[in-house]
């Protein structure tokens, strides 16, 4: 099975932004949740941190599954994957 490199690149790259970003989420979430020096009552602090940390769980599944979506898409077709390997054959008698 053969990749489109940039494709593939950029899938890679968006998905270790789309991490960075749930992990600051779930960040977030624990910040708030441990009620540090704060004028809001304990449990309002540990209501708005559950539903950030339920953000960031849903943001890792969302980023899971358009990776693995982005990765199926830079999959090279046979028709494509024929034209790289003549492509490569010409190089090479160059």
């Amino acid at each position: 099975m053969r990749y489109d490199i940039e494709k593939r690149s950029k899938a890679g790259k968006a998905a270790a932004l789309r991490a960075v970003v749930a992990v600051y989420i779930c960040y977030l979430a624990f910040k708030i949740a441990s009620a540090e020096n704060t004028s809001m009552s304990v449990t309002a602090c540990r209501i708005i941190g559950a539903v950030f940390m339920a953000a960031g769980i849903a943001f890792v599944v969302y980023a899971y599954k358009q990776f693995h979506k982005d990765m199926k898409a830079s999959v090279l077709s046979d028709e494509a994957e024929e034209s790289a390997d003549e492509a490569e054959t010409e190089e090479a008698d160059e």
